[in-house]
């Protein structure tokens, strides 16, 4: 989806993810992608297509230091109220995550880009730009459902 479309759709997708993610991220996503990613106990970990920060906020609450990124500017302002209304020290930013010019580089140890890769137009760059930002040795995890690719026969 475009950053235009988000844009019309924040205030339900802020209300429907809230404080800790909708019931299908609880239950069927974030317990396994919070098994992958571990301990984050004095890590730096970016959040890329952090949404309205619930996973940034569940990151920061097990002592990482934690670091948003979306395109949709309304839901990084629905993010940031809920850090202003509870601080957690999370840095939020509205930018395209092909193009992370306000970060460093390795600069955090994880990063983290759940089920939001496949809706990323280009991913090619988001990938590279995770890889600028991240340590030496940092990991990159992002769960994601594949998309077909034009003209691809369906299977079966």
């Amino acid at each position: 989806m475009s950053a235009e479309a988000w844009e019309s759709l924040a205030a339900w997708y802020d209300e429907k993810q809230g404080d800790e993610g909708d019931l299908w991220h609880r239950t069927l996503i974030d317990p396994e992608l919070l098994r992958v990613v571990g301990p984050v106990t004095g890590l730096r970990v970016l959040d890329l297509a952090c949404g309205n920060g619930y996973l940034a906020r569940r990151f920061a609450r097990m002592g990482a230091a934690v670091t948003g990124v979306d395109a949709s500017a309304p839901i990084i302002a629905r993010a940031r109220r809920r850090e202003a209304e509870a601080p957690l020290g999370i840095a939020y930013h509205v930018a395209d995550t092909a193009r992370l010019e306000m970060l460093e580089d390795a600069r955090f140890d994880v990063a983290v880009c759940n089920m939001a890769l496949m809706d990323i137009e280009d991913a090619a760059g988001a990938i590279s730009e995770t890889g600028r930002v991240l340590l030496p040795g940092g990991r990159f995890i992002a769960p994601s459902f594949t998309r077909p690719q034009r003209g691809a026969a369906p299977a079966g």
